[in-house]
């Protein structure tokens, strides 16, 4: 009885190339994955939020959704904001925190600041003592509350921002300086 070989090996050639390039594929498909994944969840995020604070260190920081969340809570109405971040920074018994909001447009953000003017104006926010005043060109609203001082503006510069900074330490000043120069 002859076996006619000729058609078993070429056969088992055929599989064996099917199901190289099946595990071709396959180590194809996962390599993208894992790059896509580092490049998404691995990498480190491109943030606008400023690692320091003249001689303060950021020790926290929320953006996006969250942030909004916060300011929204914060005010208890929802504010029109494009993005927002929260930065806290501090060293040694010395703190700031920032809160940083990007408006739709400049008017938008003038509305904003002229909101808080007129709340804080008309008393029951827990801030006092509202006076505007100018720092290197800058011109600043500043209110006495809790938790240190308290300053807000509009950046010359970046005209659709609106800028919280509270301050709580021995000299305000240069933290402030710093806080118009980087935000």
């Amino acid at each position: 009885m002859n076996i006619d070989n000729s058609r078993v090996v070429p056969e088992k050639k055929k599989r064996r190339s099917l199901l190289l390039f099946q595990i071709f594929i396959v180590i194809g498909f996962l390599a993208a994955l894992w790059f896509i994944f580092g490049q998404t969840v691995l990498a480190p995020q491109n943030s606008a939020v400023p690692e320091r604070l003249q001689t303060l260190e950021l020790v926290h920081a929320v953006e996006g959704e969250e942030a909004l969340a916060s300011v929204n809570r914060l005010h208890g109405t929802e504010i029109n904001l494009v993005s927002v971040y929260v930065a806290d920074y501090a060293r040694g018994t010395e703190g700031a925190t920032a809160w940083v909001g990007q408006a739709v447009n400049k008017q938008m953000a003038a509305e904003l600041l002229e909101i808080m003017v007129q709340g804080i104006a008309r008393g029951g926010a827990g801030f006092t003592n509202l006076r505007e005043i100018t720092i290197n060109g800058q011109e600043i609203f500043r209110v006495d509350g809790p938790g240190g001082a308290h300053f807000f503006y509009i950046p010359g510069e970046k005209r659709e921002k609106v800028i919280w900074l509270t301050v709580n330490a021995a000299d305000v000043l240069p933290i402030l300086e710093t806080a118009i120069r980087i935000f």
